[in-house]
């Protein structure tokens, strides 16, 4: 083989893989470049936030009102360990208990007394699973179901 037709040959491949080779690094350089930061988080980073999340719910209670329409809101998620104060804002007493009272509802201690008007109660949820508390002078109107995950 002639050393001037392979030199011509070994030129006219080369030029195309370095234009093909610079518009892929281009490409992949743009693409990151332009991803926003909020779409990709390495998926430690994703638990390390996860975590935080859980942790910042577990310091800030959770509020549900009693007003003479009921509990606002009706059903409240939380996090276990997490707390949720009731404020009674009604002009009549109430006292929140676990409903119904039996073993599957598995609040047996979680008792407000009762809550005069302004006055407020705090109980924190340790255990996951849906209970429901109401008021033990109107359940059927006054109750409340709580999400812990």
């Amino acid at each position: 083989m002639n050393m001037k037709k392979y030199k011509n040959y070994q030129s006219g491949f080369i030029v195309p893989l370095l234009i093909l080779a610079t518009v892929l690094m281009a490409g992949i350089f743009g693409y990151l470049y332009l991803q926003s930061p909020q779409t990709y988080k390495p998926p430690v980073l994703k638990q390390v936030q996860k975590k935080i999340n859980i942790e910042e719910a577990v310091n800030s209670p959770a509020e549900v009102t009693i007003t003479r329409d009921g509990f606002t809101p009706a059903t409240i998620s939380i996090v276990a360990g997490q707390s949720i104060t009731f404020v009674n804002q009604n002009k009549a007493a109430h006292r929140i208990v676990s409903y119904p009272k039996t073993a599957i509802n598995n609040l047996s201690e979680f008792d407000s007394e009762d809550l005069q008007p302004t006055d407020s109660f705090t109980y924190s949820f340790e255990k996951i699973g849906k209970f429901t508390v109401a008021d033990s002078y109107n359940p059927s109107n006054y109750k409340v179901t709580i999400i812990v995950q």
